[in-house]
């Protein structure tokens, strides 16, 4: 199981800010992190990926799944940190159970790009998609995929 920043120390000595009931905010230097505040910390091994051009929508998708879905935590790339012209939402969750209930619920939008289900073991073994690795130079791509098998 990968651990998640949501446990580290830093996240919880950090400053947050509300954005609904339920959720809050807090920033790194790479990703806003989005948390349910009132639910214990799950069994991560995955996430869902979400692709837009606009932040805004995906924000949207992080605090809707939080505040009334089964989720816990999902994370969002900062402006200077896209591939691409595409932010990507990270959600975080125990399995790949909702695969088939985000695809209805996201995948016919125009604005989002809702992809699949990621294991954190493909992450570890520097699995990507072609799509996302076309975004890339070939530089980025080493240290991308670097350890893959």
């Amino acid at each position: 199981m990968l651990k998640h920043m949501v446990t580290t120390e830093w996240f919880h000595k950090s400053k947050k800010s509300a954005v609904s009931k339920n959720v809050v905010k807090t920033d790194d230097s790479y990703w806003h992190w989005y948390t349910r505040i009132s639910k214990s910390e799950p069994k991560i091994t995955g996430k869902y990926l979400f692709f837009s051009k606009q932040k805004e929508e995906l924000e949207k998708i992080a605090v809707e799944e939080l505040e009334n879905g089964e989720f816990f935590l999902a994370k969002l790339n900062k402006k200077q940190h896209k591939k691409g012209t595409n932010y990507v939402l990270c959600l975080y969750f125990r399995d790949d159970s909702r695969k088939k209930e985000l695809a209805r619920k996201y995948g016919n939008s125009s604005k989002i790009q809702y992809r699949y289900w990621k294991s954190d073991e493909d992450t570890f073994k520097g699995k990507y998609s072609e799509q996302f690795l076309a975004t890339l130079s070939p530089e980025e791509k080493k240290i991308w995929t670097k350890g893959a098998t």
